[in-house]
């Protein structure tokens, strides 16, 4: 089920996705704005919403998280999420992404856009060799705590477009797009009293059972080059709660600062009133 507010024709989504034109209305980010990818989960296990994509790690981190963890064990099987050609196959040693690999696919819906998935802080990789296809849900490597880590977790990105750090999109708009699995998505954008994007704000009210060390959403930070995510620039959106339990629900902004009821319906992405912060 979708939520459709504008009708947006086939033909120009590959423009919109290119180009980021702002897309304003009720609209599933899945369909309208990523594209119909049907990604599979890489590793069996819940996200830690703890520390979701484009937020801040700590209050003195500079930039926002470039993706989503999945709390899963050292030596955890990890799965292609979506079939491609291995263009990345790296160690990093103790810093950054430690052990990872990048997968590059053909967007399904887009004649000529690719789009890379990335999975980091592998404890194995050899089964995988660089330029190999696989197809979706391969296994591919064993997750660990290589690299920059406080502990295991698997690491996981979407870049859109072409292969760079500052590509990124959110990937619970596509791996957790809630079109099947029971669950709803709540997304928005949370701007300042003077009508700019509100930086690191908690969000909360929307449960999520899928999920551990949940107790909120955050509106998105910024990239490490100081710019916005691009699902703000492209996509007017700066938060997306997926995998949402159903039911009417009252959104909370910044400790309650304001508020908005909402309904979250299976298999639904929604994107509800824009919140002005005092």
């Amino acid at each position: 089920m979708l939520i459709i507010k504008r009708n947006l024709c086939k033909c120009a989504l590959p423009i919109l996705l290119i180009m980021g034109i702002l897309i304003t209305g009720l609209y599933s980010p899945a369909l309208a704005v990523y594209g119909g990818i049907n990604l599979a989960t890489p590793v069996s296990a819940p996200v830690n919403a703890g520390y979701l994509y484009a937020e801040k790690l700590t209050s003195s981190s500079t930039y926002g998280h470039h993706g989503i963890d999945f709390s899963a064990a050292s030596g955890s099987n990890v799965y292609a999420a979506y079939t491609g050609r291995v263009v990345t196959k790296a160690d990093l040693g103790g810093s950054s992404y430690g052990k990872y690999i990048i997968i590059e696919s053909d967007h399904p819906d887009y004649t000529g856009v690719k789009f890379y998935h990335l999975y980091a802080h592998l404890s194995d990789y050899s089964q995988v060799s660089l330029n190999q296809e696989v197809n979706k849900g391969n296994q591919i490597a064993k997750s660990g705590s290589s690299g920059g880590v406080t502990g295991p977790h698997l690491h996981f990105e979407i870049r859109m477009g072409s292969n760079s750090w500052y590509s990124q999109r959110n990937p619970e708009g596509i791996l957790s797009r809630s079109t099947s699995d029971g669950y709803g998505g709540v997304l928005g954008e949370v701007r300042t009293s003077g009508g700019s994007w509100a930086r690191y704000k908690r969000i909360s009210g929307a449960t999520k059972g899928t999920d551990v060390n949940y107790g909120a959403s955050y509106s998105y930070f910024v990239m490490a080059n100081g710019n916005a995510f691009p699902d703000e620039t492209a996509y007017g959106i700066n938060y997306y709660i997926a995998r949402s339990n159903t039911g009417n629900v009252t959104l909370s902004y910044d400790y309650g600062a304001r508020t908005q009821n909402a309904t979250i319906y299976a298999n639904t992405d929604y994107k509800v009133n824009t919140i002005n912060l005092p």
